[in-house]
Formats: C-alpha cells, structure tokens, sequence
C-alpha cells in the first residue's frame, strides 16, 4: 500500500485554473490564448519524471551496481530451436565475462523474447506445442534478468521498450504486479520521453485498468480479484488518466509528424467531460486547448481546424465566421512551418514505411541539417529542431554524433536547465563515448555541481571498462576533461582548503597519468610510449606553472622530449611556454634594460636544440621561429651566429627535400605517352575548318584523319583505367600510414596506380583506396586480408560500389564544393574530374567514398536535390558498363533546327509564326560576337508532336526567305562547328552569362554550348580599348585540364570585370582580358589561385607565348604560309582580287575582295593583317607606319 500511495501522490493532477468570462467568444479572449502559448518546457529535451522510489536519470546512471547478467548453465526450451538454444548458451557464457556487450545484450533479449512469445502463441505448424500461460515460460527469469542488465548498462530503446511491456502486461495478473508494470512505464516514458508509441501505450495500460477495477462495459475482468480492484480504484482513475495524456502532451507536442495521435485522445476526454456537463468556464478551457494546439505545428492540423468548427458552432453560433477567421489567423505562422517541413516530413515517412535503414538514415541526417540551419527561422524554430533530433535518437539512439550536435543545439540556444539531463540521457545511450561523458563533467562543473557527484561521474564513466574497447582516445578525453576541471577547482576553492585542493589535485591528475600508461600498455603492448599528443601532460605543466613550481614543470617537458623531439608542435610549446615565463619576469622589472644576463636564455637554449634534430616533421617552420627568436629577442653577436647556422641548415634541408622528391619520383608509375594525330596538306582551306586557337596550320585529309582518329581512340581505349572495378578499400592501417609502406604491402600482389590515404584521428587508425591496373590484380591483392602491416590487422574490402557519379551542378563548383556537398555522409577518399582538354562542355565528377554503405547513402539523400532553385543534383552510383541515358529538348526530339531565317526578323515574329504549330518553349536566334544574326536558330516546343508538327515549316516562305526546318541532333553541332568553336576556346563574358561547359544535355533548359546567344555581347571595340588590348590582359599557367571557363572566371572577377577568356589546354593555360587596366595589372603580378589548382599561377601572356612557340619549334611548326610537318607546300598563286594566306575567306578582321585589309586583329600582343594583291608579306612594323600614315592625313581634314 505504500508503493500505491506514491504512485498516486506523484499522479496527481493540478486542477487548471478556470475562466469565469461569458460563453461568448470574442477576439480579445482569442488574443489573451495567444499570448499564453504552450508551455515553455516543452523546449526542454525531456520532462523529468521521477520513479517510485524517487530515482532521477542522474541517480540511474550513477548507479555504481549494475544487474548481474543471467548465470551460464545448459538448457534447452521448446520454444526455441536446438540452434537457438545453443546460441542463448553461447551468449550466457559471453556476457558473463564481457558484461558491457551492448549487442550481445539485444541479441540474447531478442531470442528470449521470441521464444516467450512461442510459448504464449505457438505457430499453427507446431501441432505439439500447446498454449501455454505466461508465467509458465521455462527462460522467464532469465529474460526478465537479461532486461534488467541492460537497462541498468544502457538506455533499452524504444522498440526493446515496448516488447518488455508487451510481455510484463501479459504476465501482469495481481494488483501488486500492476502497480509494478506501470512503474516501469514510468521508467520507459522517462528514458525515451519523446516516444509517441511508449506514451499511447502507457495511456492505454492506464485506461485498460481503470475500466476493468470500475467494471465498465466491455472492459477485460479476466485475471481480476475484487480485493485487486479494490486497492486499484485509488490508483487507477481518470484524473490520472488525464494526467499521463498531459504529461505525454508536454513531452511530444513538437513531434509534427505523430503528436496528433495523443493530443487528440486527450482533448476527446476533455471534450466528453464538457458534453457531459456544459458550461461556460469548461468550453473555454477545451477552446483555449484548441487555439494553443493551433499554434504548434503537426501534421494533423486541418483534421484540428474541423474539430473544433463544431464546437464554436454549438457555443457561439452568431460569431462561429469571425472567431474562426481569427483562428486561422493565429494558425498561420504554424502551418508555414509545417509547410517549410512537409518535404522532409514525406521523406521520413517513406523510407520509414520501406524499412530501409540506410535511407531513412539519410533522410534524417538531410532533415537535421535543414532544422540546424534554419533553428532561428521563424517562431519555436529551436523546440521543433529538438523534436527531430528526439525524433532521429528514437531510431539511432546509439550514434553518438547526432548526441553531440542534439547537446550542442540545446547549450547554444535552449533552457539552461535542460543541458544536463540531456547529456545523461546521452550517457546513458552511448556509454562507450569519450565525448559525452567529457560534456558531463564540463556541464557538471558548469553548473556548479558539488566535487563529490563530478567525481562519481567520472568513476562511472571509467569503471564500465567501454572506454577502451576502441582504443586509447575515448579514455583520454573523459580524463582530459577530468584533469582540466581538478586544476581549475584546485585554485577556485577558498584559501582555507586551497591547499587541501592543490594536493587532492595534483594526486589525482597523476593518477590520471599512471591510468592511461597502464590502459596503453594494456591495449597497444610494452611499447606504449603515452598519449602522442601528451594533453594530460600539457593541464599538468599548467597545473605546476600555476602552483609556481616552475622546474617540476621543465622537467615534464624534458621527460616528454626523447618521444616527441621531431615534432614542431612539442617545440613551439615547450619554447613559447619558456619565452612565456621571461616575458613576465621581465614585465615585472622596473627598468628594462637588455644586458647579456636578462636575456630568454633558456628559450634559446629550447630553440637551439629544436634546430638541432634531425628528421623534424616540419623543419621550415622550426627555422622561421629559430629566426625569428634570434631577431626579437638576442644580441647582434648571437643573431650573426644563428643566421650562419640557419644558412647550413637550410642547406641540409634543400639536400633533404630533393631525395624526398627523387624518391616519390621514382615511385610514380610511368606515363604512357599519348600520339597526338597529325595533319597533312590538304587543298583550300575554309575559315570554318581553321581551329578556334589558332594553333594548327594543316587540315587533315579525310582518310587521314579517319586512320588518326581511329587510331588515337584505339590508343586511348588501351589506357582507359576502369577506376571502379579496380580499386579496394583497405581498413585498419596505422595511423601514420604512408604510401610506401602499403606499396610495400601489395609487392608481388598486382601492379599498384594509385593510392589515396585517409586518417582517422579520433580512432588512431587510417584507411586507403588503393587502385591497381587490372581485375585481376584485385583479385590477388584481396588474399592479403587479414595480414598485419605494423602490428594491425589490415582488413580489405571491395570498391566497387564506393563511388557517385555526379553532374548537372553549377558549372563553378570546385572540388571542395563537391565534398562540402557529401562529406557529411561518410569518408570521401577522393574527388575526380574529367578532362576538358579535347571537350570543354563535360560537366561530371567522380566521388569516391570510403564504404559502400557511405556511398548509397550519400545516393539517397543527395539524386534529385535541387541546389539553388536552377539545378537538379544527379548522384548514382557509378557503373562504367552501363551507358548514360540521355535527356532535354534535344534527345526528346522537341528542338528544332532552322537555317535560312530573315535576320531583320524579332524573335517574336519567329516566335509567333512556330506558334502555329504548337506551344514555343524557348527560341535562340544564333548571332556572332559583333552582334549579327547569322540567319540559323534553334527553337523548342513542348512536345515532339507539336515539333514533328513544325516541320511543315520546311521550304515555306516566311519574311521573304524560303525556311529549312530539321528535328536538331547531335550532328546539328557540325553545323554551327566555328561557333561552337569559338565557345570552347574563346569565351566572351556578358552579363548572366552562361557557362561555356553548360549542364549536361541542357538539363534546366540552360542551352547547348553550340548555341549560346550572343544578343548582349558587347559592341566593337573603342580605339581606346584597341590600344590596351595588350595591358588587360594577363596569362594563367600551369593550370589543370579538369578547370573550366566558370571556375576561372569566378576565380578572375574577384579582382575586376572581365571581357574575355581564352583556354589553352594544349598549354596548361588561359589568357584573360580585363576591362580594366590596372585590374590586368595587379593580376599579372600574381594572385591567390588555390581555387583553380595547386601550383597555378598569374603571369604576362608574353610568358606564355613564349611556351607556345617553344613548343612550337620542338614539333617541327612551320610558320603560316609555309611548309609545316617536315614536308613542302607550292606556294599559292596570287590572283587580283585574292587574299593571301592559303585561300582563306574574309572573316574579321580581313577585307573581302581585293586590296589591303584595313582591320587588325590583335591576339595575345601580337598583330595579324590580310595581305595585299601580288604584294610580299608586311611586317608589323610596316603596317604600323601605314597607321601613322593614315592618321596624320585624316588630322589635317579635321582641323579643315
């Protein structure tokens, strides 16, 4: 009776206040709701509830006694199988030994489990197995142990929640062991207090009981003793029943997707109690309830609207249009947030309903994103991302990052009060994390918490022995964190019992130390030589400095420097910490004066010996602060000495830097050289078939290009890496791993091409992809799993599956994008992009991930994701083998192709005259740079019957021209070649321009790189502007073949506007025209460019023609008008009336018909000029005297 009567004092129910105001419902009564939202606590993560025994979470999980796990012993049970069984032994004898296993704890409550429900409901094909009562079961008290050791290990979770009930609420038949099974739904709503499923069922426990001991109609009385009834009727009541639906309510109100099911339930109660018995003060109660739930979010929120219409209609039927206006008014802001979510919300639920794991993993990792970015957007911005992280914890409540962001989120923007109790929730769910329990203790001593329970903390943090299981790195955090609070309490405490503080602290951080060496050795073996980033070390010399004990302090250092004397970290401490020390005496001098006996000498002495180790990681650094010690702060005679030492060092260290590169030389595999084709004379030549960079001079013949072009792709075919099917993933490396080391590894294995190495700082382990030159070297190189490479157990996985191929993004995004992109899905081991050296438009990369796992569910949450509103991320798995399927206007068969069109005419007479035949998508009327249509144009309608229907068009009149009209095709780009050309060469910038590498197969309907329209392109050049051609512009060199014009002009108009960019893949380069001069250059005196690639720089143009014409002369190029190729041409006949130049047409810059050409064009500096009739070549210094020429007669006309 005891336990009933505190059941019962902790359920009572506050009573609310009531409203004495008129029945009427009036606006002002609607605003005084909406000041009064719902409670604040519902920021909180969690309600606390305490059991019937007054236990807290916190004094659950200081819990120093876990349950012992159930006894070894052999049994067999009809409800399992014989496997089963022997499996249920197996687990006994584990756990036994390794009591902290938590997924031996699942496995071994899952098969007890079913064999209970076996033997409660046995299978309709198991004749010989009988119905059996519950408590009959033969594992019922090793089940019912089993439960009790996990849950005093760790939290149970919600779906191990529920089937513990399931089967106590079976078992349950006495009054007694009722009041028992409703403190344990007690203890299920306290651990997971989010959980819609465990409130409903708590709900139901409660209702079930409450009907039967009233003997309502239709209750369940089986298993009932009126004198169980009798002591139940104080418990069980409807008040209480009332009460668990509010506190479920506060609980769950911000989970959007299911709050619904329980706040319905309860307002039914409500809402009977008031038909019941009407009244003024009960309608308002129950309409307050309607307009505060209106205000939250959820999904049922118009279901919510109907149910209370009626209500307002029966209670105030003359204002019923104005009381509901103003209702949805206030509704409002809830049902934009709902709307911002509903996209995440659909996803949830399918993955949900698919019970794909990894998808619904991905979903919700995409959903947490979204509600951290947008916390502060709009109103209860910080409760609903609270909800969806309790939401996602429900499902994952082991994964340890999402209580780390969940914890962060609630410190940063929520109560203060609420921090803690989340973080041992925390705990209490991922026991095994360092960083928990560090956030624990920090949190602890934030708030003030007395020494004795921070201590208790950290005894139950380090006493479960989980700490380890993983390596050193969990156990040192949670005694970093440790460490760090005892120094900063040792010199916070009173001056009474500072001393008593110091001593406690300086023992305890000590044995911190003697802890981690015995841990280490325990787990890495004799040679542990300490934490390699010795942070307990470093709170101890802080400590010691702090107590002025300077040489104990010293003497650490000098302890830690045999293991850490190649490291420029261990140096920069130990001399700042030094320098640190000398500045402060020197502060505290009256005079300052620099003599030989004041001066930093044991920093010297620091930096000195810093400067003398061979093989330091980081030696340039080392010798800049060598240097820059001896400058600030020493004599001349000593800086003299220390500038002579650190010329020889630099010298050792040149030497070192070579054999270095000598070595990774030699361990690069050799590259296959690539036959470029080569042309031979052919006969006229057209303006179209001249190469947009102005590079070859000899056109190919037709079948000597077929045989070089088949031959190149032949070639290429040879040398096509399939990175896909020959690449591993290799796990579990030593940490400092190097590449080496795994070559090594694979000797004799398989032909290894390359290696990319990812370290793993929090588990000390690295892992790799290694790529090898064929299948069947994979295959040899997978027997090596299992072998030991520096003492670990290398594991080896395939790769296939591991890689995303990804397109249609914004042509500007660079490889750092790319991984901002994915990285928060896994290990990306590399990011590959194709060349653009032969095809500027390509648009795609490759990210390769370290798992399969971690690529799929980077697939799933990232295909088909809208970036910025234009594009439409594509991310799939890549398959080499399968060929891509294309897509847009042009592949469906809605582009038109027309030739032949009026240039006078607009593109709305064109636009109405296809309008005929269908609806006009799009229409581009192809012009060239100096603004002149060029007659062709490509039109889009939006179906193909509507463009099969526009081919009637063909050879109808239309503005006095006769129309071609063709379905365009991808041998459509032959046709517009020179343009086309000209956009992968030269790329003329125009306001919103679109990128000359446009989205694949103009996906978003952004257009082809053929057919990019040049309407805006700006007008012909201003004498000033012809002038300063050569000035505005600037050369990039050394730049990767994977850059595309976006990224170089985003790269570029950081530092001013710029007209025009030319690439040069041929020559790892692009020239840039800016429109300004002095932007031209600054840029030439080179600018950051780390965005296009390493090693690329900003230079003259001059610099890189110079490059050109080097190469130029290696091959064997001929000058224009002459042989080339080592062979002879005829010299051309000149007729009056043509060019010069191999019969090549007028284009511009050139005349058409006889004489000089009066235009220039001027191209990297250098000028061209069309020749005369039968005159010999001018040189550009004759045709600058002719331009002087002309300009001194057209200035005396003027003055005329």
């Amino acid at each position: 009776m005891e336990t009933l009567a505190d059941l019962a004092s902790m359920q009572h129910r506050h009573q609310p206040s009531r409203n004495t105001s008129s029945n009427t419902m009036h606006q002002a009564s609607i605003a005084q709701a909406q000041l009064s939202p719902p409670s604040t606590q519902a920021a909180r993560p969690a309600t606390v509830i305490r059991n019937a025994s007054g236990q807290s979470m916190a004094d659950l999980t200081m819990a120093e006694a876990p349950a012992q796990t159930p006894p070894p012993r052999s049994f067999t049970s009809t409800a399992l199988s014989d496997t089963e069984s022997q499996t249920v032994n197996d687990l006994l004898k584990y756990l036994n030994a390794n009591s902290y296993a938590y997924d031996s704890h699942v496995q071994l409550i899952g098969l007890l489990h079913k064999g209970f429900l076996a033997h409660v409901h046995p299978l309709a094909d198991s004749p010989d197995v009988s119905s059996g009562e519950p408590q009959s079961y033969g594992l019922l008290a090793e089940l019912r142990q089993a439960r009790e050791a996990m849950d005093t290990r760790f939290a149970v979770g919600e779906s191990l929640w529920l089937e513990w009930l399931a089967d106590e609420v079976l078992l349950a038949k006495t009054g007694e062991e009722r009041i028992t099974v409703t403190e344990l739904f007690q203890k299920a709503v306290q651990d997971e207090p989010a959980s819609v499923k465990l409130w409903q069922a708590y709900a139901e426990w409660i209702q079930s009981n409450y009907a039967a001991c009233n003997d309502h109609e239709g209750a369940d009385q089986s298993g009932w003793a009126e004198e169980d009834k009798e002591m139940c009727r104080e418990l069980f009541t409807k008040d209480m029943l009332a009460n668990v639906y509010e506190q479920a309510i506060d609980a769950t109100q911000w989970r959007i997707d299911e709050s619904h099911l329980l706040w319905n339930r309860y307002v039914e109660l409500v809402q009977n109690d008031l038909l019941a018995s009407p009244s003024a003060s009960a309608y308002e109660r129950l309409r307050d309830l309607y307009v505060q739930r209106l205000q939250v979010p959820h999904a049922d929120m118009s279901n919510t609207t109907q149910m209370l219409w009626p209500l307002v209609n029966r209670f105030e039927q003359g204002n019923w249009e104005a009381v509901m206006a103003h209702v949805n008014q206030l509704a409002d802001p809830a049902r934009k947030q709902y709307d911002l979510r509903e996209e995440h919300e659909l996803a949830v639920r399918r993955a949900s309903e698919a019970g794909d794991k990894d998808s619904l993993f991905a979903v919700l990792s995409t959903y947490l994103q979204w509600e951290r970015k947008y916390v502060r957007r709009g109103s209860n911005g910080m409760e609903l991302c609270s909800a969806a992280y309790e939401r996602a914890l429900l499902h994952f409540p082991t994964y340890t990052e999402w209580w780390l962001d969940y914890i962060d989120h609630v410190t940063s923007n929520g109560d203060p009060t609420a921090v803690l109790p989340l973080i041992e929730r925390a705990t209490r769910h991922c026991p095994w994390s360092g960083d928990l329990w560090a956030k624990r203790i920090l949190r602890s001593d934030v708030e003030g918490k007395p020494h004795d329970e921070i201590e208790a903390t950290k005894h139950r943090a380090t006493n479960s022995g989980l700490l380890d299981v993983g390596g050193m790195e969990e156990l040192l955090k949670v005694l970093q964190q440790w460490c760090s609070y005892l120094r900063r309490h040792a010199f916070s405490v009173t001056s009474d019992d500072r001393d008593d503080g110091l001593d406690a602290a300086e023992v305890a951080i000590a044995s911190s130390l003697e802890d981690i060496e015995q841990a280490g050795k325990t787990v890495y073996g004799n040679d542990f030589q300490g934490d390699p980033l010795y942070r307990l070390e470093t709170i101890q010399i802080k400590f010691l400095t702090e107590a002025r004990r300077l040489s104990d302090a010293r003497d650490i250092y000098r302890r830690l420097m045999p293991v850490h004397r190649t490291s420029f970290d261990f140096w920069s401490k130990y001399y700042t910490w030094e320098l640190w020390l000398w500045g402060h005496e020197r502060l505290s001098e009256k005079t300052r004066m620099e003599t030989s006996d004041n001066g930093p000498h044991l920093a010297t002495a620091v930096i000195r010996e810093a400067l003398s180790q061979r093989n330091l990681d980081q030696p340039e650094k080392t010798l800049d602060m060598y240097l820059n010690h001896f400058q600030q702060h020493e004599s001349g005679a000593n800086l003299q000495t220390a500038l002579i030492d650190s010329r020889e060092f630099s010298k050792h260290l040149a030497v070192r830097r070579a054999k270095e590169a000598a070595e990774a030389a030699a361990l690069q595999p050799p590259s296959v050289p690539v036959a470029e084709p080569t042309a031979t004379n052919g006969g006229k030549r057209k303006a179209e078939d001249m190469p947009a960079n102005g590079e070859g001079h000899k056109k190919m013949k037709t079948g000597d290009a077929a045989s070089s072009v088949e031959a190149s792709s032949s070639g290429t075919a040879e040398i096509k890496r399939d990175r896909e099917h020959n690449t591993i993933t290799v796990r579990n490396l030593p940490y400092d791993v190097k590449e080496n080391d795994i070559k090594k590894f694979f000797r004799g294995y398989g032909q290894v091409l390359s290696i990319n190495i990812l370290q793993d700082q929090a588990n000390d382990t690295a892992s790799a992809t290694v790529e090898f030159e064929s299948q069947e070297d994979v295959l040899t190189a997978k027997t090596r799993s299992g072998k030991e490479l520096s003492g670990r157990e290398v594991r080896i996985h395939s790769g296939r599956q591991n890689t995303l191929y990804v397109t249609n993004y914004p042509a500007e995004y660079d490889e750092s994008t790319i991984r901002g992109l994915f990285d928060s899905y896994g290990e990306i081991a590399s990011v590959r992009f194709p060349s653009l050296k032969f095809n500027s438009r390509r648009r795609f990369c490759y990210v390769n991930f370290l798992t399969e796992e971690m690529a799929k569910a980077a697939e799933a949450a990232m295909d088909n994701k809208s970036l910025d509103g234009h594009h439409k991320l594509l991310a799939k798995i890549a398959n080499p083998d399968a060929k891509k399927q294309r897509s847009g206007a042009q592949a469906e068969g809605r582009e038109l192709f027309v030739k032949n069109i009026d240039r006078e005419a607009s593109e709305g007479d064109v636009k109405q005259y296809f309008g005929q035949y269908g609806e006009v998508v799009s229409i581009n009327l192809v012009k060239l740079v100096n603004n002149k249509r060029t007659g062709t144009g490509f039109i889009v309608l939006a179906s193909v019957e509507e463009a099969n229907a526009a081919l009637a068009a063909n050879n109808k009149p239309f503005h006095d021209r006769i129309l071609r009209v063709e379905i365009s095709a991808n041998n459509a780009q032959g046709r517009a070649a020179p343009l086309d050309r000209a956009h992968k060469t030269d790329i003329v910038i125009k306001p919103n321009a679109i990128s000359a590498s446009p989205n694949p197969d103009g996906a978003n309907g952004e257009r082809r790189g053929s057919d990019i329209s040049m309407a805006s392109a700006p007008p012909a050049a201003s004498d000033d502007a012809f002038r300063t051609a050569k000035e505005r512009k600037i050369a990039i060199f050394h730049m990767p073949d994977t850059v595309n014009d976006a990224r170089i002009r985003a790269a570029m108009e950081e530092y001013g506007p710029i007209i025009k960019i030319q690439l040069r893949r041929q020559d790892n380069g692009a020239i840039v025209e800016f429109a300004n001069v002095k932007d031209a250059f600054n840029v030439r005196q080179g600018v950051e460019c780390k965005g296009l690639g390493d090693g690329v720089k900003t230079g003259d143009v001059a610099d890189l023609l110079k490059k050109v014409k080097g190469r130029q002369a290696e091959s064997g190029a001929a000058a224009p008008g002459g042989g080339g190729g080592g062979t002879l041409r005829q010299n051309a006949v000149s007729r009056p009336g043509q060019q010069r130049g191999g019969g090549r047409r007028g284009g511009l810059g050139f005349k058409r018909g006889g004489g000089y050409g009066a235009a220039v064009k001027v191209e990297g500096g250098e000028a061209e000029a069309a020749g005369g009739s039968n005159g010999a070549g001018k040189s550009n210094a004759d045709f600058r005297a002719m331009l002087e020429q002309s300009q001194a007669q057209v200035k005396p006309e003027e003055d005329a």
